[in-house]
């Protein structure tokens, strides 16, 4: 939490202030934090401190807040609120739901309702309204008749008047220009400017990340459609080649099929041929019988003695 990105608008009195860091105590509080997230959208989340100090915590949150987006920190058990910044992020280990995000307050202060704090918030606290009470006074004193101003700017010497002049010319009065007071921001003024500076930043980040985000939709649908039109092309293919296999299968089943039947009814034609023919036999044979039966006996020829 010692890493401050809106240092650079400070003046020299308050960064000389904000780098009397306060001690860090292990402390644990119920927050309510708030704020827009990544993606822009508003979210409000209850949440526990792990560490804190005079000038900001250590917290945890399930959403996605990147370095420098301005958030909202309000403490129920105490009843105070802040502002802050966040100044860093630490990735959660495998297993752990959400991250933890370091805040710094815009205003240093024990918004955590610490009972009994170390004594070095108390001195910090001192020495930066101290250190900011000197700026408004030494900007608002006026400036004593006796005190140094800005040097008078240097005349020009004149030439030698001619012989005929009556008398010489008198040199010109220089009235010193005291220089008019500089009333400098007050404290409200600086956050107001704080918080805008802060505002523009997370909506340019937030630009930035809408306009990576749709980029990289539009990627990935022109990816799937090449996909889908690849599987769309590879599964006419197999469809068309299963058909012609199934009908080469098909043709071949039938071909197969008449020839078996024709082997069969070549096979039942001759049985019934062969059927046929003994039944016409056995016919032939017993009308043959029956006709010896009753046809009349003749007598033996005798054979003629030559």
């Amino acid at each position: 939490m010692d890493n401050n990105p809106f240092s650079q608008i400070t003046n020299a009195q308050d960064s000389l202030a904000s780098r009397r860091r306060s001690t860090r105590i292990d402390y644990v509080t119920t927050v309510l934090i708030s704020g827009k997230d990544a993606a822009g959208a508003p979210f409000r989340e209850f949440t526990q401190t792990s560490t804190v100090n005079l000038h900001g915590c250590k917290v945890r949150t399930s959403y996605r807040i990147m370095v420098g987006m301005l958030v909202t920190l309000e403490c129920p058990k105490a009843g105070t609120s802040g502002k802050g910044v966040c100044v860093r992020v630490w990735d959660s280990p495998a297993g752990v739901a959400g991250r933890e995000i370091a805040v710094q307050l815009i205003k240093p202060q024990n918004l955590w309702g610490v009972p009994n704090p170390p004594p070095d918030w108390e001195i910090v606290a001192k020495a930066m309204v101290q250190g900011r009470g000197v700026q408004s006074e030494r900007l608002a004193r006026p400036v004593a008749p006796g005190a140094p101003t800005a040097p008078a700017p240097m005349a020009v010497p004149r030439a030698p008047a001619p012989p005929q002049a009556v008398a010489p010319l008198a040199p010109p009065v220089v009235v010193p220009v005291r220089p008019a007071p500089v009333a400098g921001p007050t404290t409200e003024q600086r956050l107001a400017e704080l918080e805008r500076r802060a505002t523009q930043l997370v909506e340019s980040v937030l630009d930035i990340m809408r306009g990576q985000a749709e980029e990289l939709t539009r990627n990935c649908l022109e990816e799937f459609r090449q996909q889908v039109d690849a599987l769309i092309e590879d599964g006419e293919g197999r469809l068309r080649q299963g058909i012609q296999q199934a009908s080469e299968e098909s043709a071949a089943s039938l071909t197969g099929l008449r020839t078996d039947m024709m082997d069969q009814m070549t096979s039942r034609a001759a049985q019934l041929i062969r059927s046929a023919e003994d039944h016409l036999r056995t016919r032939l044979r017993s009308q043959l019988a029956g006709a010896d039966k009753t046809a009349p006996v003749k007598p033996p020829e005798r054979v003629r003695e030559k």
